[in-house]
């Protein structure tokens, strides 16, 4: 019982949700506090994060599972160039939140100062609630492992390597504010609609739904009216309980006020779901300065003509499913994925969505089966790989988790080979 007391104080205290997380990452993380204090018996642990507030800290520090890298997903980031495209704003506020050891933030800046916007035009302020996290993000030095996107030429230009570690340049880290805050805590104030543009991703799935609306109601407070919310691809806005909805022009990731009565970003193209793959040999010869999204005009001049780099042969009842999922509905998405599974068995992009599917609904018994199959069918499906590395992490298998992190990233090399 004093376990289970525990992690309801570690919920009110950073709004983590035990049985989503899995309750044995929760319990580790207790298991290694309490061997840091020597203690042996749960009553006594959750008597000191009760009179002791640092230790609480400690806990949280220790929960935290910092899981990102720089260009992590790249539609969203091209939303923010489109953003630009569009608008005549004298500057646009930009929040990363939660902006763990930084990668997301000094990303949106590399990626704005490489398409030529001028650093007077734009603001970042990142929060998180690790202190750990936000002193490795003031520090900027990162090791190989936060460069996993398929292009890395921006190494060269915005970091330098000493002793096995990347340092990032200085006028780059002087654009990004950082705060360790508890973005759910009472004396949280970053200023009323004060962002036109918010990053929360790969947040909300760690929490229940009523903590899910409190975090929505904390981000519609700071959102300007016509401002963009851009979430994981994994989350909905379910719980926001009217608070946002889809922007129409936009098939993911990207949500809108309600209060906004167009209901839409009308600078957001539509686009059609992407996963990018790394450029052959032969392209990366041609453009071996290339910088990360510089083919998106931001004068509006975007070649419309251009060929994407989307997922190859997906039948259109499929695409359906991933615009339904994208949208929150769920229910939707899983019938059409599963009548698709139904007469096409070796479908490992169809096991996947299901899979990510069933893992938001909270089945994480079927979320596991339907990725296995995945990967199975497809041994190189990279996301497949990395959703169960995070499942593996969330129940506490540690080392099930770093393997299959290490499969993703064999992919990763072969692919970029």
């Amino acid at each position: 019982m004093s376990r289970e007391l525990i992690a309801e104080r570690l919920k009110q205290a950073m709004g983590l949700h035990a049985p989503t997380v899995g309750m044995m990452t929760v319990s580790s993380a207790i298991d290694r506090r309490m061997r840091a204090r020597e203690i042996d018996n749960d009553a006594h642990y959750l008597s000191q994060i009760i009179s002791d507030p640092d230790e609480m800290k400690e806990l949280i520090e220790a929960v935290l599972i910092p899981e990102t890298w720089f260009f992590r997903e790249s539609q969203p980031y091209e939303y923010v160039l489109e953003y630009f495209s569009n608008n005549n704003k004298a500057r646009v506020n930009i929040l990363s939140i939660p902006c763990s050891t930084g990668e997301e933030p000094y990303s949106i800046a590399m990626m704005l100062m490489d398409n030529n916007i001028s650093v007077d035009e734009f603001s970042i302020d990142a929060v998180d609630i690790g202190q750990n996290n936000i002193a490795k993000a003031r520090k900027a030095q990162y090791r190989k492992n936060s460069f996993r996107a398929d292009d890395l030429s921006f190494m060269d230009k915005y970091f330098h390597e000493e002793n096995n570690l990347f340092n990032l340049a200085g006028f780059v880290k002087n654009k990004v504010n950082f705060y360790c805050e508890n973005v759910l805590g009472d004396s949280f104030d970053l200023g009323t609609e004060h962002y036109d543009i918010i990053f929360c991703r790969n947040l909300l799935i760690y929490f229940d739904a009523e903590t899910q609306y409190k975090m929505f109601s904390t981000i519609n407070k700071m959102l300007k009216p016509k401002g963009m919310l851009i979430l994981g691809h994994a989350e909905t806005i379910q719980s926001s309980e009217g608070l946002f909805v889809p922007a129409i022009n936009s098939k993911s990731y990207v949500y809108v006020k309600q209060s906004n009565h167009e209901r839409s970003l009308p600078h957001l193209q539509k686009t059609r779901r992407q996963q990018f793959s790394a450029p052959s040999k032969k392209q990366q010869s041609k453009k071996k300065t290339a910088r990360p999204f510089a083919n998106i005009n931001r004068l509006s001049t975007r070649n419309k003509n251009k060929k994407s780099i989307a997922i190859k042969n997906i039948p259109d009842n499929l695409n359906k499913a991933f615009e339904l999922a994208d949208e929150g509905k769920l229910d939707d998405a899983l019938r059409i994925c599963n009548d698709f599974i139904h007469n096409n068995t070796d479908s490992s992009k169809a096991y996947y969505l299901s899979g990510v599917i069933y893992d938001t609904k909270g089945d994480t018994s079927k979320a596991d089966d339907a990725l296995h199959k995945a990967v199975y069918l497809d041994p190189d499906n990279i996301e497949a790989l990395i959703h169960l590395s995070l499942l593996e992490e969330q129940r506490g298998n540690h080392d099930e988790a770093i393997r299959y992190k290490k499969r993703a990233q064999r992919v990763q090399e072969r692919r970029s080979a």
